[in-house]
């Protein structure tokens, strides 16, 4: 009897107390974009002016020059003095220590007949947009998404964010490119 009455008192306790534990909600991932940014300079090569294009596209890459390093370059031409200058600043980028697979040199598509520029330096940069996490209010722990802060520092310092995503979009869009010459 004795033995009964202390297993009654003990269910007992454990209903109370767990009458009385805190629901925590599960924890949701936060709501990630992940956005190109391009980052072109147009160059037009007026006669006898070669050393000032090249001159212009040397400060634009000294000023951009993280992402030149750390990203994918696309060098398109639109006409003869633009592949020259192109060719030529596409083997000083592997001289300075570019990897060859992030340049690639390629002639402009013919889309309307005008040639906007002799030629055009292109960087593709990928940025993370994250939620704005709220607070933590005393009192009302697990009503808030649980790793909001976390999770957006993870996304904000990747270098490559379009590695974690499942479509490899940069290295399909490599095949379909156009002719060097």
């Amino acid at each position: 009897m004795r033995h009964l009455f202390s297993l009654l008192i003990l269910s007992g306790v454990s209903v109370v107390l767990s009458g009385c534990a805190e629901h925590i909600a599960e924890r949701e991932g936060a709501e990630i974009q992940v956005v190109p940014v391009t980052y072109s300079i147009g160059i037009t090569i007026k006669k006898d002016k070669q050393d000032k294009a090249r001159q212009e596209l040397d400060n634009y890459v000294q000023s951009h020059w993280l992402k030149v390093t750390t990203q994918k370059v696309n060098l398109v031409w639109y006409t003869k003095p633009g592949k020259a200058l192109a060719d030529h600043y596409y083997q000083y980028l592997l001289e300075q220590g570019v990897n060859k697979d992030k340049v690639t040199l390629n002639k402009a598509m013919d889309t309307t007949g005008k040639v906007p520029f002799d030629m055009k330096f292109q960087t593709m940069v990928y940025r993370s947009v994250v939620e704005v996490c709220d607070y933590e209010k005393i009192g009302n722990f697990g009503q808030t998404n649980i790793g909001c802060y976390t999770d957006s520092a993870r996304w904000q310092s990747m270098v490559y964010p379009e590695n974690m995503l499942n479509t490899g979009y940069m290295g399909d869009s490599e095949k379909n490119q156009p002719d060097t010459e």
